[in-house]
């Protein structure tokens, strides 16, 4: 079953030189607008049990497409095609009345989305643990920070069985803790069947979380397809626009002032303390990272290492997925090394990411960059990219197999 199908959907607006030219649009029917394209000519097919990622920068029609998918905005031409019930988290507070209090807004929204009360009582005391808002549940909503707001539309929009969820940079405003939260309830409904599509500038749980993704730019589809495959190209393209822009750049504007959780960071090769790191395959790569810590918290350690020649990423791992728990930091200046081995990797030239994140892998805290050059023993030359010792049973001679 397809449960979203979006077919050469295109999505305008329209744009007026003087406020005079929109009243002489109404009254006498003419033509003063110019037509703004959000989106242009997007095809997308979403399988049951698929999860997308839709990225790009800023202005690219990210939120108008999950707009019309959630059914809140028609597509100007094209159509768009859903199965099944369809829950969205877009607009933060979106369907919430400020007035009404978030008991109230909980029944109001379940009214909207076409959710019998019956239904929404049975669980209510579910959605409000999720929040975590007991002690608020009958407060106005207008006295509710945005991250409460968020804490209300996404609980509430993720227990009732969507066939479909839309989830729109939402989980942005909320704190680590309860990010965390959202993105293990996702990783569940996505598990019993849910569809979903998931709007986020955070690169990493694009590619933790969905098996593919869509890239969008100024309103057309750059790419689509297998998630990692189109965030590196996303990535690639995005550093090749900065290094751009900070050429244009005007650098006598006065420096900002830093806000960073962790700063200082560098790294080096224990072994090659300065310079580019060299060694022989095989060899172990041992690096030294050292950093301030300014808001003491609960961080993870991570690693990527691309090869140079291709710029394809060969290794993307991080201190919690190696099942290390998060570790804390106070306040204060640290040194941590650690170690991998080279054996897998061919003669050539690798760029080491090595930095911070936080406990919640929503945010690379900060990170540097070490250049090894990694030879070989033997001459040998092959098109893969990576070696892998195999073990040849071959006993002491070879056997000749013969057959009828």
């Amino acid at each position: 079953m397809i449960p979203v199908k979006i077919d050469q959907v295109g999505k305008y607006y329209r744009a007026y030189d003087r406020p005079s030219d929109r009243l002489k649009d109404l009254l006498l029917g003419s033509r003063r607008y110019r037509a703004q394209w959000a989106l242009k000519d997007v095809n997308l097919a979403v399988k049951e049990g698929e999860s997308v990622g839709i990225i790009g920068n800023n202005g690219a029609g990210k939120s108008t497409l999950l707009k019309l998918v959630a059914g809140v905005l028609q597509p100007s031409r094209g159509t768009v095609q859903t199965k099944g019930r369809v829950t969205a988290i877009l607009a933060l507070g979106a369907g919430f009345h400020p007035d009404f209090t978030g008991r109230e807004n909980i029944h109001y929204s379940a009214e909207l989305m076409g959710i019998s009360q019956d239904e929404i009582k049975q669980r209510f005391q579910q959605i409000v643990a999720f929040s975590e808002l007991a002690d608020y549940i009958d407060r106005p909503v207008k006295t509710y920070s945005t991250g409460m707001r968020m804490r209300l539309g996404f609980a509430l929009v993720t227990s009732v069985d969507p066939d479909i969820l839309i989830v729109d940079e939402a989980l942005a405003v909320g704190d680590r803790h309860f990010q965390q939260k959202c993105i293990e309830r996702m990783k569940a409904i996505k598990e019993n069947g849910t569809t979903i599509l998931f709007c986020s500038h955070s690169m990493h749980h694009i590619n933790q979380f969905c098996e593919k993704a869509l890239w969008l730019e100024h309103g057309k589809v750059q790419g689509f397809g297998d998630a990692k495959e189109v965030v590196e190209r996303y990535v690639a393209e995005s550093d090749r626009q900065s290094k751009v822009e900070d050429n244009r750049s005007d650098r006598s504007y006065a420096p900002v002032k830093n806000t960073r959780r962790v700063e200082r960071l560098t790294v080096h090769s224990v072994k090659n303390l300065a310079g580019k790191a060299q060694m022989t395959r095989g060899e172990r790569l041992e690096i030294e990272v050292d950093f301030t810590v300014h808001e003491a918290d609960d961080y993870v350690f991570g690693v990527a290492i691309d090869n140079e020649n291709t710029g394809q990423r060969l290794v993307a791992e991080t201190s919690l997925e190696n099942g290390y728990l998060p570790v804390g930091f106070a306040a204060g200046n640290y040194q941590v090394v650690f170690a991998l081995d080279t054996v897998v990797f061919r003669e050539g030239d690798y760029s080491v990411k090595a930095g911070l994140l936080d406990k919640s892998l929503l945010k690379i805290e900060d990170y540097r960059i070490l250049d090894v050059r990694i030879k070989d023993r033997d001459e040998i030359r092959s098109p893969s990219l990576i070696r892998v010792p195999v073990n040849w049973d071959v006993g002491d001679t070879f056997r000749l197999k013969t057959g009828n």
